[in-house]
């Protein structure tokens, strides 16, 4: 009896966080037509074709959805990348990196990009922070020395701010191949960094973006592209 009950628990577990995946899918994919502020019940549960009680049961608003949808797209985003990143020692290298390969993950998944620009930056929740890994290595880099002595939240608004500017550059209109280095270089000379130093760090070869996974949020995407 006790292998059956387990059983019905995980099942139950799994078909919950598949519905509330599909009713975040749907505002994911509905804030590339229209601003996030004017998506409201009515079009998420005709997107995801679900009874608005089904909407109820998970979320009480849209604007509760909104910040989940954020931190889950958050945690898969950050676990996607950090999986490329994590074997770099040097934490201003590790930045560039992260920094450009976050940017055209975004660019390239239409939809991931235009939700996470439509965002408030910087976030008063800092469980909806999407660029967290970002963050923690300018976090580090600060605290190691290696840019220049500021609080935290004035380097990551530095750095960040530049690299939402220039996604949503990239959105509106096709850039050349070196428009990336363009909108990082300013940014790492704010955080301290001499200007033929980011120069050399921004001429690092970039690792391929890994394959979108099956699961997830961004296994819906991967499904949706197939």
């Amino acid at each position: 009896m006790p292998k059956i009950q387990d059983h019905r628990v995980r099942v139950a577990a799994s078909r919950r966080e598949e519905m509330q995946n599909s009713l975040m899918f749907s505002a994911l994919a509905l804030a590339s037509e229209k601003s996030i502020h004017e998506i409201d019940v009515d079009d998420i549960i005709q997107h995801a074709e679900v009874s608005r009680g089904s909407f109820y049961k998970y979320f009480p608003s849209v604007q509760a959805l909104i910040p989940a949808l954020a931190n889950q797209l958050a945690h898969e985003l950050t676990a996607e990348i950090d999986a490329v990143t994590h074997q770099i020692p040097s934490t201003a290298a590790r930045l560039v990196i992260t920094a450009k390969l976050t940017v055209r993950r975004l660019v390239r998944v239409k939809v991931l990009g235009n939700f996470l620009i439509q965002l408030p930056w910087p976030s008063q929740n800092p469980e909806v922070n999407v660029f967290k890994n970002i963050s923690s290595d300018i976090e580090l880099g600060i605290k190691e020395g290696l840019f220049t002595k500021m609080p935290v939240s004035v380097g990551c608004n530095l750095f960040i701010g530049s690299l939402i500017g220039g996604i949503h550059a990239m959105l509106c209109q096709s850039s050349s191949a070196s428009y990336e280095n363009k909108v990082l270089c300013p940014a790492l000379i704010g955080l301290g960094l001499a200007a033929e130093t980011a120069g050399e760090l921004l001429k690092a070869p970039v690792p391929a973006l890994p394959t979108l996974p099956d699961s997830g949020l961004l296994g819906k995407i991967a499904a949706l592209s197939s």
